[in-house]
C-alpha cells in the first residue's frame, strides 16, 4: 500500500540536508536500469559542466557521453575506468554525517547529533548519542537513519573543484566516522583512496550475496 503524501509544510527542503557551497560535480557507484538500481564496477561521475566531463575522461578514462536529456541537473555521466580513485579530504569537515527520519521519500526532520531541524524549527537532538544506539532505535522503527556527505577534490587535479559522494547506509556511517576520527589528528589537506569495495556474505539460511560499499583509506603522507 502506498504510503499517504506529506503536505509540503512537514517536510524539509533539499537544502537543509545537503552540504553548503558549489560542487563540481558527483561520485557515485550506482545507476538506474529500467528504474531498477544497477551497483556498477567502476566509479560514475556525473557533472553539468562539459569540460569538468571531458577532463575525467582524460584523468581517469571513461569516455564523454552526450548530455542526457533527462537528467538536466547531472549533465554529463562519466564511467570511469577506476573502482579507486585517489582525492584530498580537506580536514575532518571532509566528512559528514546527517540522521533523519523519513517518510517515504520525505525528510521529517534532520539531526546532527546536537541539533534536530524540522520544519517547524529547531530543537535538542534526541538520537541516542553512539551510532549503535542509533542503529538499534531505527531497527525498532523509531529512529532516524543515517546520510553520510563526502566531498573532496580529486588528487590528478584539484582545480577541477569540489565533489559529493553520498551514501544512506549504516555500515559506510560507521566507516566514515573512524575516518573523520583519523582525519583530526592530521593538518590540512589528506591524501585519499576511495575505493568500491566488494565481498559475499553468508546468511544463516546458506544464502550467498555480493555486498558493495564505498571505503576511504587515507594514504601515507609523501616527504
Amino acid at each position: 500500500m502506498a504510503q499517504p503524501e506529506v503536505p509540503p509544510r512537514h517536510a524539509l527542503p533539499p537544502s537543509a540536508i545537503l552540504p553548503t557551497g558549489r560542487f563540481a560535480g558527483r561520485l557515485r557507484y550506482d545507476t538506474l536500469v529500467d528504474g531498477r538500481a544497477r551497483i556498477l564496477p567502476t566509479w560514475l561521475l556525473t557533472t553539468a559542466d562539459r569540460q569538468v566531463a571531458a577532463s575525467i575522461v582524460t584523468l581517469l578514462g571513461g569516455r564523454l557521453p552526450v548530455a542526457t536529456g533527462d537528467d538536466q541537473k547531472s549533465g554529463y555521466h562519466v564511467l570511469t575506468d577506476d573502482a579507486e580513485i585517489d582525492v584530498l579530504l580537506d580536514g575532518p569537515q571532509a566528512i559528514r554525517l546527517r540522521m533523519l527520519r523519513r517518510h517515504g521519500a520525505t525528510v521529517l526532520r534532520c539531526c546532527n547529533g546536537r541539533t534536530q531541524r524540522t520544519p517547524s524549527g529547531k530543537q535538542p537532538c534526541q538520537c541516542p548519542p553512539t551510532l549503535k544506539g542509533r542503529w538499534q532505535a531505527a531497527k525498532a522503527g523509531h529512529g532516524c537513519e543515517p546520510l553520510v556527505h563526502v566531498t573532496f577534490r580529486l588528487a590528478a587535479d584539484p582545480t577541477l573543484g569540489r565533489f559529493l559522494l553520498s551514501s544512506a547506509t549504516w555500515a559506510f556511517a560507521d566507516h566514515a566516522m573512524t575516518v573523520k576520527t583519523a582525519l583530526r589528528k592530521r593538518g590540512g589537506a589528506v591524501r585519499a583512496r576511495l575505493r568500491i569495495d566488494r565481498s559475499l556474505h553468508t546468511t544463516t539460511s546458506g544464502t550467498t550475496f555480493a555486498y558493495t560499499r564505498p571505503t576511504i583509506t587515507i594514504l601515507p603522507t609523501v616527504p
